[in-house]
């Protein structure tokens, strides 16, 4: 055994510059010296004093059935994954292969890998590594054989791949469909993280591990286990119900989800933990609020873009209460997808200023500086009847859709009754160029926007 005082400077140096696992590791550490129970339930715990008392028994199997296995890849909370080849007569290929460690071998822990094989057999997504064979070393030794996935951890990724705010996001939306497929089988990761998510130097996603995962519906380890192992879990990226204990749902995935975003928008996690106590621990997570991601960032142009929808979204999807998040991961995704479009969100709510600046947005090619608002407002009707007959037709529509969106990105707030009769105007003006421009889509969906818009000027003031 490692003595307290040595395992800081051991754990440094046992993961060799990986910053994730290093606090992971931490993590557990810390956890085991102010807390002896850990993260860990009683099974699972005998099986790792099991792990050091019977040291002739730890050792890499050569094969896994016709897999050779060639090194360690990864290990995790009751298995050791190896880069593994085929080497029969039939094909040769590059796989991963998953063993329990020897010496975890306890009966919670294999059952748990038999379940997780048994879901991966389930899931077929192209952004969830596909499981490929599986098979018993031995007599009582399970393996998962899946396909190999040769890339960098999603943060990783996009950290050395400078993504923009709008990549990162795209590229995030594929993880929300590998998420959303398993629950639509009726299964909770509860363990998403960066580590989870790779992605390949083509830049395709595949999410990984769904060791501890939860069905929603039925569980062949019954509901005790279940409630022992809800404390499997990395804390960086856990729901407040994960570290209570309570029962996790499709929500608990929403928080996680939003939880890597964060950092991957922001490159910090939304916790600051003073310590990693469990204490503390359940201190930061179930009671501080979360910081907007935009005052989390120093770079000014990063906070600005950050601020207002995204900021929105993620508070919401990492709010404390399971039933304020977004219920579905699908409308989760659906919220960045109308971001990304310049729509409105659900997250914000609606409001007739709020749906005027998105549609200036969608459409603001023709308008650029918001402190024209006053010039344009007083010139724009004329200049459009002037240049009606010289000027591109559809350029004339958006001169007069301009006027409308910025009567009422104006006058909204402040006369209503103004906004409405400039929209008016503007409109008029769209309807006698639509009769005479060539009909197109473009023009279709400009009108339509406009009668929208008048729409909501027509319906009673809230305030």
């Amino acid at each position: 055994m490692i003595p307290a005082e040595d395992r800081t400077s051991w754990a440094a140096q046992a993961c060799a510059g990986d910053d994730d696992l290093l606090r992971e590791l931490s993590s557990l550490l810390e956890s085991d010296r102010k807390a002896r129970e850990g993260f860990v339930q009683d099974q699972v715990k005998a099986g790792m004093v099991g792990f050091y008392e019977h040291d002739a028994r730890l050792h890499k199997p050569e094969r896994a059935g016709p897999y050779l296995l060639v090194r360690e890849i990864g290990k995790g909370g009751m298995g050791t994954v190896y880069l593994g080849q085929r080497d029969d007569q039939e094909y040769h290929m590059d796989v991963a292969v998953k063993v329990v460690t020897p010496g975890m071998d306890t009966s919670f822990v294999l059952q748990r890998f038999r379940r997780e094989r048994q879901i991966l057999a389930s899931l077929d997504h192209p952004h969830i590594a596909r499981l490929l064979d599986g098979g018993t070393i031995g007599k009582d030794l399970p393996y998962i054989v899946m396909e190999y996935v040769d890339g960098l951890r999603i943060s990783e990724y996009c950290r050395q791949g400078k993504l923009t705010v709008e990549q990162r996001l795209r590229l995030f939306l594929d993880v929300c469909a590998a998420v959303e497929h398993a629950h639509r089988h009726f299964v909770v990761h509860r363990d998403i993280k960066p580590g989870n998510i790779l992605v390949t130097h083509a830049g395709v996603v595949k999410l990984l591990d769904f060791g501890i995962c939860k069905l929603l519906y039925s569980d062949p380890l019954g509901k005790d286990t279940i409630t022992d192992a809800g404390r499997m879990m990395t804390p960086d990226y856990a729901s407040p119900e994960q570290i209570r204990g309570e029962p996790v749902t499709v929500a608990s995935d929403v928080y996680s989800l939003a939880a890597v975003l964060y950092e991957l928008l922001a490159g910090s996690n939304p916790h600051r933990f003073a310590n990693r106590t469990l204490l503390e621990i359940e201190r930061t997570i179930c009671e501080q609020p979360v910081t907007r991601p935009s005052r989390a960032v120093s770079d000014r142009t990063l906070a600005r873009r950050l601020s207002g929808d995204l900021d929105t979204i993620l508070l919401r999807a990492l709010d404390k209460d399971p039933a304020r998040r977004y219920e579905t991961v699908e409308e989760f995704a659906a919220d960045l997808d109308r971001h990304l479009s310049n729509l409105p969100v659900k997250a914000v709510p609606d409001s007739l200023p709020y749906r005027a600046a998105k549609f200036l947005r969608r459409r603001g090619g023709t308008v650029t500086a918001v402190g024209a608002i006053a010039l344009l407002m007083l010139g724009g009707v004329f200049l459009a009847n002037r240049q009606a007959r010289t000027t591109n037709d559809r350029l004339q529509i958006e001169l007069a859709g301009a006027q409308a969106r910025i009567g009422l990105l104006y006058f909204a707030q402040h006369d209503r009754p103004r906004a409405a009769a400039a929209y008016a105007e503007a409109e008029r003006i769209a309807g006698s160029v639509l009769q005479q421009a060539q009909p197109g889509p473009e023009l279709d969906a400009l009108g339509a926007e406009l009668k929208e818009l008048g729409a909501d000027l027509a319906a009673p003031d809230p305030r």
